[in-house]
């Protein structure tokens, strides 16, 4: 499995004075997977203090990858593996060369199709919102291979679970964080999640 757990924390717009009180109010919940969108502060900073910080301890990833070169910027801040918000031939091929394992987003069955033939690791359903949450059951049967589904956009704590039935993970972004927030929102939201 790409992740070590079924909730990923998105923290988009943190910055690198923030991010480490923000991880450990997640990790506190047990919460281990990180995503730090390259749209934030000084990503590839963050990135480095976390890893430098938590090592091993939290599977760390770079999101929002849309150019080979920020592909490149993730593997050398020292990110685990690479989330795209699009599937780009060019971009999961960046990430394979750079050794980055990849969550693609993808949303109509032909990107799926597309995605499992570039080797993807995961597969990052969208906005997941907009689908039913069984979608990953709709779409797994004419697979030829098993992999990962993530559910992404629009999942918080009164729909996670629905999809957590058919999802292998769920990526929970504002519902969790916020540019600015203190750790102890974080905290008391990462509490309400992990129950």
């Amino acid at each position: 499995m790409l992740f070590n757990g079924r909730i990923i924390a998105i923290l988009r717009g943190v910055t690198p004075d923030d991010c480490l009180a923000q991880v450990d109010a997640l990790a506190e919940h047990n919460i281990l997977d990180v995503e730090i969108p390259a749209n934030s502060p000084d990503w590839a900073q963050s990135i480095r203090l976390i890893k430098r910080r938590f090592a091993r301890r939290v599977n760390l990833g770079g999101g929002t990858i849309v150019t080979p070169a920020q592909a490149a910027a993730c593997a050398e801040a020292g990110a685990d593996y690479a989330l795209t918000p699009n599937l780009d031939a060019k971009v999961v091929e960046a990430c394979r060369t750079q050794g980055l394992k990849v969550c693609a987003g993808v949303y109509t069955s032909t990107e799926i199709f597309a995605a499992c033939a570039l080797g993807v690791d995961a597969l990052k359903i969208f906005p997941a919102v907009t689908l039913p949450a069984s979608w990953p059951q709709l779409i797994k049967g004419p697979l030829s291979q098993a992999v990962p589904f993530c559910a992404v956009g629009g999942i918080d704590e009164s729909n996670m679970a629905d999809y957590l039935q058919h999802y292998d993970s769920v990526g929970i972004g504002s519902a969790l964080y916020r540019p600015g927030q203190p750790a102890a929102v974080t905290r008391q939201r990462a509490a309400l999640l992990a129950r």
